[in-house]
Protein backbone atom coordinates (compact mmCIF):
# COMPACT_ATOMS: atom_id res chain seq x y z
CA UNK A 1 0.00 0.00 0.00
CA UNK A 2 1.33 3.38 -0.94
CA UNK A 3 1.91 6.21 1.51
CA UNK A 4 -0.96 8.21 -0.03
CA UNK A 5 -3.40 5.34 0.40
CA UNK A 6 -2.43 4.87 4.04
CA UNK A 7 -2.93 8.59 4.63
CA UNK A 8 -6.43 8.50 3.15
CA UNK A 9 -7.34 5.47 5.28
CA UNK A 10 -6.25 7.24 8.44
CA UNK A 11 -8.42 10.26 7.55
CA UNK A 12 -11.47 7.98 6.96
CA UNK A 13 -10.90 6.20 10.29
CA UNK A 14 -11.03 9.48 12.18
CA UNK A 15 -14.54 10.14 10.77
CA UNK A 16 -15.99 6.64 11.50
CA UNK A 17 -17.15 7.31 15.13
CA UNK A 18 -18.92 10.49 14.11
CA UNK A 19 -20.60 8.72 11.23
CA UNK A 20 -21.79 5.93 13.51
CA UNK A 21 -23.28 8.44 15.95
CA UNK A 22 -25.04 10.25 13.11
CA UNK A 23 -26.47 6.96 11.88
CA UNK A 24 -27.82 6.07 15.31
CA UNK A 25 -29.38 9.53 15.70
CA UNK A 26 -30.95 9.22 12.29
CA UNK A 27 -32.41 5.82 13.14
CA UNK A 28 -33.79 7.16 16.47
CA UNK A 29 -35.36 10.13 14.70
CA UNK A 30 -36.85 7.83 12.09
CA UNK A 31 -38.18 5.48 14.80
CA UNK A 32 -39.68 8.37 16.78
CA UNK A 33 -41.16 10.23 13.85
CA UNK A 34 -42.14 7.41 11.57
CA UNK A 35 -42.64 4.10 13.47
CA UNK A 36 -46.12 4.17 15.12
CA UNK A 37 -46.80 3.00 18.72
CA UNK A 38 -49.37 0.20 19.04
CA UNK A 39 -52.20 1.35 21.34
CA UNK A 40 -55.80 0.66 22.27
CA UNK A 41 -58.19 3.37 21.13
CA UNK A 42 -61.68 4.41 22.22
CA UNK A 43 -63.97 7.16 20.97
CA UNK A 44 -65.27 9.35 23.80
CA UNK A 45 -69.07 9.26 24.01
CA UNK A 46 -71.94 10.38 26.20
CA UNK A 47 -74.03 8.07 28.36
CA UNK A 48 -74.84 6.99 31.89
CA UNK A 49 -72.25 6.46 34.59
CA UNK A 50 -73.36 4.53 37.65
CA UNK A 51 -71.60 4.58 40.98
CA UNK A 52 -71.93 1.20 42.62
CA UNK A 53 -70.79 -0.75 45.65
CA UNK A 54 -69.65 -4.30 45.05
CA UNK A 55 -70.02 -7.22 47.42
CA UNK A 56 -69.66 -11.00 47.26
CA UNK A 57 -72.84 -12.58 48.63
CA UNK A 58 -74.65 -15.82 49.33
CA UNK A 59 -78.37 -16.49 48.91
CA UNK A 60 -80.07 -16.85 52.31
CA UNK A 61 -83.61 -17.13 53.65
CA UNK A 62 -85.08 -14.94 56.37
CA UNK A 63 -86.79 -17.95 57.98
CA UNK A 64 -85.32 -21.40 58.33
CA UNK A 65 -86.29 -24.37 60.50
CA UNK A 66 -84.76 -27.75 61.27
CA UNK A 67 -87.74 -30.07 61.77
CA UNK A 68 -87.57 -33.01 64.17
CA UNK A 69 -89.76 -35.01 66.55
CA UNK A 70 -90.01 -34.47 70.30
CA UNK A 71 -90.55 -38.23 70.65
CA UNK A 72 -88.39 -41.32 70.42
CA UNK A 73 -89.42 -43.69 67.67
CA UNK A 74 -88.85 -45.17 64.25
CA UNK A 75 -89.64 -43.28 61.04
CA UNK A 76 -92.36 -44.99 59.09
CA UNK A 77 -92.24 -42.60 56.14
CA UNK A 78 -90.82 -39.29 54.91
CA UNK A 79 -93.23 -37.76 52.43
CA UNK A 80 -91.01 -35.07 50.85
CA UNK A 81 -87.54 -34.87 49.38
CA UNK A 82 -84.95 -32.16 48.79
CA UNK A 83 -86.23 -29.45 46.47
CA UNK A 84 -89.92 -30.15 47.14
CA UNK A 85 -92.19 -27.22 48.01
CA UNK A 86 -94.32 -27.58 51.15
CA UNK A 87 -97.32 -25.70 52.53
CA UNK A 88 -98.14 -24.48 56.02
CA UNK A 89 -99.47 -27.46 58.05
CA UNK A 90 -98.52 -30.07 55.45
CA UNK A 91 -97.54 -33.45 56.96
CA UNK A 92 -93.98 -34.26 55.87
CA UNK A 93 -93.07 -37.34 57.97
CA UNK A 94 -94.52 -39.94 60.38
CA UNK A 95 -93.27 -42.05 63.22
CA UNK A 96 -94.33 -45.71 63.33
CA UNK A 97 -97.81 -45.47 65.00
CA UNK A 98 -98.34 -49.00 66.39
CA UNK A 99 -97.33 -48.45 70.03
CA UNK A 100 -98.76 -44.93 70.13
CA UNK A 101 -102.11 -46.11 68.75
CA UNK A 102 -102.19 -48.97 71.29
CA UNK A 103 -101.61 -46.52 74.14
CA UNK A 104 -104.43 -44.31 72.84
CA UNK A 105 -106.81 -47.30 72.66
CA UNK A 106 -105.91 -48.31 76.22
CA UNK A 107 -106.64 -44.80 77.45
CA UNK A 108 -110.01 -44.82 75.65
CA UNK A 109 -110.83 -48.20 77.28
CA UNK A 110 -110.17 -46.71 80.70
CA UNK A 111 -112.87 -44.12 80.01
CA UNK A 112 -115.38 -46.86 79.15
CA UNK A 113 -114.57 -48.74 82.36
CA UNK A 114 -114.98 -45.61 84.45
CA UNK A 115 -118.35 -44.88 82.84
CA UNK A 116 -119.50 -48.47 83.53
CA UNK A 117 -118.53 -48.04 87.17
CA UNK A 118 -120.59 -44.85 87.34
CA UNK A 119 -123.64 -46.70 85.92
CA UNK A 120 -123.23 -49.51 88.47
CA UNK A 121 -122.89 -47.03 91.32
CA UNK A 122 -126.06 -45.28 90.16
CA UNK A 123 -127.95 -48.55 90.72
CA UNK A 124 -126.31 -48.98 94.11
CA UNK A 125 -127.39 -45.42 94.99
CA UNK A 126 -131.00 -46.16 94.13
CA UNK A 127 -130.91 -49.30 96.25
CA UNK A 128 -129.27 -47.49 99.18
CA UNK A 129 -131.79 -44.67 98.92
CA UNK A 130 -134.68 -47.15 99.04
CA UNK A 131 -133.14 -48.88 102.04
CA UNK A 132 -132.71 -45.53 103.79
CA UNK A 133 -136.32 -44.57 103.12
CA UNK A 134 -137.54 -47.90 104.57
CA UNK A 135 -135.24 -47.51 107.59
CA UNK A 136 -136.55 -44.02 108.24
CA UNK A 137 -140.16 -45.20 108.10
CA UNK A 138 -139.43 -48.21 110.33
CA UNK A 139 -137.57 -46.08 112.87
CA UNK A 140 -140.53 -43.63 113.04
CA UNK A 141 -142.97 -46.50 113.57
CA UNK A 142 -140.88 -48.07 116.33
CA UNK A 143 -140.50 -44.71 118.09
CA UNK A 144 -144.30 -44.37 118.16
CA UNK A 145 -144.75 -47.89 119.53
CA UNK A 146 -141.98 -47.40 122.06
CA UNK A 147 -143.70 -44.30 123.34
CA UNK A 148 -146.86 -46.31 124.00
CA UNK A 149 -144.90 -49.20 125.54
CA UNK A 150 -145.84 -51.65 122.76
CA UNK A 151 -142.22 -52.49 121.90
CA UNK A 152 -139.14 -52.86 123.97
CA UNK A 153 -136.21 -50.47 124.14
CA UNK A 154 -134.09 -53.09 122.37
CA UNK A 155 -136.37 -52.97 119.30
CA UNK A 156 -136.05 -49.18 119.24
CA UNK A 157 -132.25 -49.42 119.38
CA UNK A 158 -132.23 -51.90 116.49
CA UNK A 159 -134.44 -49.61 114.39
CA UNK A 160 -132.18 -46.61 115.07
CA UNK A 161 -129.11 -48.69 114.23
CA UNK A 162 -130.61 -49.83 110.90
CA UNK A 163 -131.40 -46.21 110.08
CA UNK A 164 -127.78 -45.15 110.75
CA UNK A 165 -126.43 -48.03 108.64
CA UNK A 166 -128.71 -47.15 105.73
CA UNK A 167 -127.62 -43.50 105.88
CA UNK A 168 -123.93 -44.46 105.96
CA UNK A 169 -124.38 -46.90 103.05
CA UNK A 170 -125.98 -44.16 100.93
CA UNK A 171 -123.12 -41.77 101.77
CA UNK A 172 -120.59 -44.46 100.78
CA UNK A 173 -122.28 -45.03 97.43
CA UNK A 174 -122.38 -41.29 96.69
CA UNK A 175 -118.66 -40.94 97.58
CA UNK A 176 -117.89 -43.82 95.23
CA UNK A 177 -119.89 -42.04 92.53
CA UNK A 178 -117.83 -38.86 92.99
CA UNK A 179 -114.62 -40.90 92.79
CA UNK A 180 -115.81 -42.61 89.61
CA UNK A 181 -116.60 -39.23 88.04
CA UNK A 182 -113.04 -38.10 88.82
CA UNK A 183 -111.70 -41.31 87.29
CA UNK A 184 -113.59 -40.47 84.10
CA UNK A 185 -111.92 -37.03 84.05
CA UNK A 186 -108.49 -38.62 84.64
CA UNK A 187 -109.08 -41.19 81.92
CA UNK A 188 -110.29 -38.47 79.54
CA UNK A 189 -107.12 -36.46 80.22
CA UNK A 190 -104.97 -39.52 79.60
CA UNK A 191 -106.83 -40.19 76.36
CA UNK A 192 -106.34 -36.60 75.23
CA UNK A 193 -102.65 -36.86 76.10
CA UNK A 194 -102.26 -40.10 74.16
CA UNK A 195 -104.20 -38.62 71.24
CA UNK A 196 -101.90 -35.58 71.29
CA UNK A 197 -98.92 -37.91 71.34
CA UNK A 198 -100.27 -39.65 68.25
CA UNK A 199 -100.65 -36.22 66.65
CA UNK A 200 -97.03 -35.40 67.57
CA UNK A 201 -96.00 -38.50 65.67
CA UNK A 202 -96.83 -36.57 62.49
CA UNK A 203 -94.26 -33.92 61.47
CA UNK A 204 -95.81 -30.83 59.83
CA UNK A 205 -94.32 -27.82 58.07
CA UNK A 206 -94.58 -24.58 60.07
CA UNK A 207 -94.74 -22.37 56.94
CA UNK A 208 -94.73 -22.37 53.14
CA UNK A 209 -91.25 -23.16 51.93
CA UNK A 210 -88.82 -25.50 50.22
CA UNK A 211 -87.08 -28.58 51.58
CA UNK A 212 -83.36 -27.96 51.15
CA UNK A 213 -81.99 -30.91 53.13
CA UNK A 214 -83.25 -34.37 54.12
CA UNK A 215 -81.30 -36.02 56.91
CA UNK A 216 -83.30 -39.21 57.66
CA UNK A 217 -85.05 -41.98 55.72
CA UNK A 218 -87.89 -44.41 56.59
CA UNK A 219 -86.72 -47.02 59.07
CA UNK A 220 -84.26 -44.71 60.83
CA UNK A 221 -84.61 -44.34 64.59
CA UNK A 222 -84.93 -40.80 65.88
CA UNK A 223 -84.66 -39.31 69.35
CA UNK A 224 -85.65 -35.94 70.76
CA UNK A 225 -83.67 -33.26 68.92
CA UNK A 226 -82.87 -35.33 65.83
CA UNK A 227 -83.25 -33.23 62.66
CA UNK A 228 -85.24 -34.96 59.92
CA UNK A 229 -85.74 -32.13 57.42
CA UNK A 230 -84.45 -28.61 56.90
CA UNK A 231 -86.99 -26.20 55.42
CA UNK A 232 -86.57 -22.56 54.38
CA UNK A 233 -89.20 -19.99 53.55
CA UNK A 234 -89.03 -18.42 50.11
CA UNK A 235 -91.31 -15.42 50.70
CA UNK A 236 -88.28 -13.31 51.70
CA UNK A 237 -84.93 -14.28 50.21
CA UNK A 238 -81.79 -12.22 50.73
CA UNK A 239 -78.48 -11.91 48.98
CA UNK A 240 -76.31 -11.50 52.05
CA UNK A 241 -73.32 -9.50 50.84
CA UNK A 242 -70.04 -8.49 52.43
CA UNK A 243 -69.04 -4.96 51.39
CA UNK A 244 -66.04 -2.88 52.33
CA UNK A 245 -66.50 -0.71 55.41
CA UNK A 246 -65.56 2.41 53.44
CA UNK A 247 -68.96 2.24 51.70
CA UNK A 248 -71.07 2.30 54.86
CA UNK A 249 -71.41 6.08 54.82
CA UNK A 250 -73.20 6.02 51.45
CA UNK A 251 -75.32 2.90 51.87
CA UNK A 252 -78.93 3.19 52.98
CA UNK A 253 -81.98 0.98 52.99
CA UNK A 254 -84.07 1.02 49.82
CA UNK A 255 -81.20 1.48 47.35
CA UNK A 256 -81.61 -0.63 44.18
CA UNK A 257 -79.23 -3.49 43.56
CA UNK A 258 -78.54 -6.23 41.03
CA UNK A 259 -77.60 -9.78 41.99
CA UNK A 260 -75.76 -12.06 39.55
CA UNK A 261 -75.61 -15.71 40.59
CA UNK A 262 -72.28 -17.32 39.85
CA UNK A 263 -72.60 -19.77 36.98
CA UNK A 264 -76.27 -18.95 36.33
CA UNK A 265 -77.47 -17.99 32.88
CA UNK A 266 -79.89 -15.17 32.19
CA UNK A 267 -80.35 -11.66 33.44
CA UNK A 268 -79.21 -10.65 36.95
CA UNK A 269 -81.85 -10.55 39.66
CA UNK A 270 -83.19 -7.24 40.91
CA UNK A 271 -83.40 -6.32 44.58
CA UNK A 272 -83.25 -3.55 47.16
CA UNK A 273 -81.11 -3.03 50.22
CA UNK A 274 -83.25 -4.36 53.07
CA UNK A 275 -80.90 -4.33 56.03
CA UNK A 276 -77.43 -2.98 56.80
CA UNK A 277 -75.34 -4.70 59.44
CA UNK A 278 -74.00 -2.70 62.36
CA UNK A 279 -70.87 -4.74 62.92
CA UNK A 280 -67.71 -4.85 60.80
CA UNK A 281 -65.59 -7.97 60.62
CA UNK A 282 -62.33 -7.18 62.38
CA UNK A 283 -60.28 -9.33 60.03
CA UNK A 284 -61.72 -8.52 56.58
CA UNK A 285 -63.09 -5.04 57.50
CA UNK A 286 -66.32 -5.86 55.69
CA UNK A 287 -69.90 -5.18 56.77
CA UNK A 288 -72.96 -7.30 56.06
CA UNK A 289 -75.64 -5.94 53.74
CA UNK A 290 -78.85 -7.88 53.06
CA UNK A 291 -80.40 -7.31 49.62
CA UNK A 292 -84.04 -8.40 49.39
CA UNK A 293 -84.64 -10.24 46.10
CA UNK A 294 -87.65 -9.28 44.00
CA UNK A 295 -88.24 -12.89 42.92
CA UNK A 296 -87.06 -16.39 43.71
CA UNK A 297 -83.88 -17.29 41.79
CA UNK A 298 -83.96 -20.28 39.49
CA UNK A 299 -82.53 -22.66 40.32
CA UNK A 300 -82.89 -21.99 44.03
CA UNK A 301 -79.95 -23.06 46.17
CA UNK A 302 -79.47 -21.62 49.63
CA UNK A 303 -75.85 -20.59 50.02
CA UNK A 304 -75.38 -20.01 46.26
CA UNK A 305 -72.65 -17.41 45.74
CA UNK A 306 -73.51 -14.21 43.90
CA UNK A 307 -72.07 -10.84 42.93
CA UNK A 308 -74.05 -7.89 44.30
CA UNK A 309 -73.91 -4.36 42.90
CA UNK A 310 -75.70 -1.69 44.95
CA UNK A 311 -76.43 1.47 42.94
CA UNK A 312 -75.40 4.58 44.87
CA UNK A 313 -75.83 7.19 42.12
CA UNK A 314 -76.70 7.24 38.41
CA UNK A 315 -75.38 10.17 36.34
CA UNK A 316 -77.22 10.36 33.00
CA UNK A 317 -75.85 11.70 29.69
CA UNK A 318 -72.32 12.59 30.78
CA UNK A 319 -68.98 12.49 28.95
CA UNK A 320 -67.42 9.15 29.79
CA UNK A 321 -64.48 6.88 29.01
CA UNK A 322 -63.57 3.36 30.13
CA UNK A 323 -61.60 3.19 33.37
CA UNK A 324 -58.57 1.67 31.62
CA UNK A 325 -58.00 4.94 29.69
CA UNK A 326 -57.67 7.11 32.82
CA UNK A 327 -54.20 7.64 34.31
CA UNK A 328 -53.01 9.36 37.46
CA UNK A 329 -49.69 10.67 38.70
CA UNK A 330 -48.67 13.18 41.38
CA UNK A 331 -49.87 16.03 39.16
CA UNK A 332 -53.40 14.65 38.88
CA UNK A 333 -55.62 12.73 36.45
CA UNK A 334 -54.93 12.70 32.73
CA UNK A 335 -55.66 10.81 29.51
CA UNK A 336 -53.77 10.26 26.27
CA UNK A 337 -55.57 11.75 23.26
CA UNK A 338 -55.11 11.55 19.50
CA UNK A 339 -53.89 14.89 18.14
CA UNK A 340 -53.48 14.65 14.38
CA UNK A 341 -52.28 11.06 14.50
CA UNK A 342 -49.89 11.67 17.38
CA UNK A 343 -50.16 10.98 21.10
CA UNK A 344 -50.92 13.93 23.39
CA UNK A 345 -51.31 14.05 27.16
CA UNK A 346 -54.29 16.05 28.45
CA UNK A 347 -55.23 16.79 32.08
CA UNK A 348 -58.86 16.01 32.96
CA UNK A 349 -61.31 16.48 35.82
CA UNK A 350 -63.00 13.34 37.11
CA UNK A 351 -66.67 13.15 38.11
CA UNK A 352 -68.58 9.99 39.02
CA UNK A 353 -66.57 6.77 39.00
CA UNK A 354 -68.37 3.62 37.92
CA UNK A 355 -67.17 0.03 37.83
CA UNK A 356 -66.43 0.11 34.09
CA UNK A 357 -66.69 3.77 33.01
CA UNK A 358 -65.79 7.08 34.51
CA UNK A 359 -67.24 10.57 34.04
CA UNK A 360 -64.90 13.33 32.81
CA UNK A 361 -66.14 16.83 33.51
CA UNK A 362 -63.39 18.66 31.57
CA UNK A 363 -60.43 18.04 29.27
CA UNK A 364 -62.09 15.93 26.57
CA UNK A 365 -65.16 16.12 24.36
CA UNK A 366 -67.40 13.50 22.78
CA UNK A 367 -65.97 12.25 19.48
CA UNK A 368 -62.32 12.56 20.50
CA UNK A 369 -60.21 9.43 20.63
CA UNK A 370 -58.53 8.41 23.88
CA UNK A 371 -55.57 6.05 23.84
CA UNK A 372 -53.90 3.61 26.23
CA UNK A 373 -51.20 1.01 26.13
CA UNK A 374 -52.13 -2.63 25.50
CA UNK A 375 -50.25 -3.29 28.75
CA UNK A 376 -52.55 -2.10 31.58
CA UNK A 377 -51.18 0.99 33.32
CA UNK A 378 -48.13 1.39 31.04
CA UNK A 379 -47.36 4.98 29.93
CA UNK A 380 -47.28 6.15 26.31
CA UNK A 381 -44.67 8.31 24.62
CA UNK A 382 -46.04 11.77 23.88
CA UNK A 383 -45.81 13.08 20.27
CA UNK A 384 -45.33 9.59 18.86
CA UNK A 385 -47.48 8.34 16.03
CA UNK A 386 -49.85 5.55 16.99
CA UNK A 387 -51.63 2.58 15.43
CA UNK A 388 -54.27 0.25 16.76
CA UNK A 389 -52.81 -2.75 18.52
CA UNK A 390 -53.80 -6.07 16.97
Amino acid sequence: MTVAARSRLRRYARWLPAAAVLAIVALAIRYRLITPVPVRAHVVDRGDVTREVYGRATIESRREVQLGFDLVGRLSDVLVDEGDRVKLGQVVAHLAPEQLAADARAAATAISLAKSAVARLAADERRAASTLTFSQQEAARVRTLAASGSVSARDLDLAEQQLALATADLDRVRAAQAEAEKQIAVASGATASRTATVTRAALVSPFDGVVIRRFKDPGDTVVVGTTVLRIVAVDRLWARAAVDESSLGELREGLPATVALLGAAGEPLQGTVDRIGREVDRQTHEARVDVLLAKVPQPLAIGHRADVLVTLERRPDVVRVPLAFLHRDPTGAFVYLDRGGRIARVAVQVGAVGRERIELTSGVSPGETVLCSPVPGAPLSVDRRWSRAP
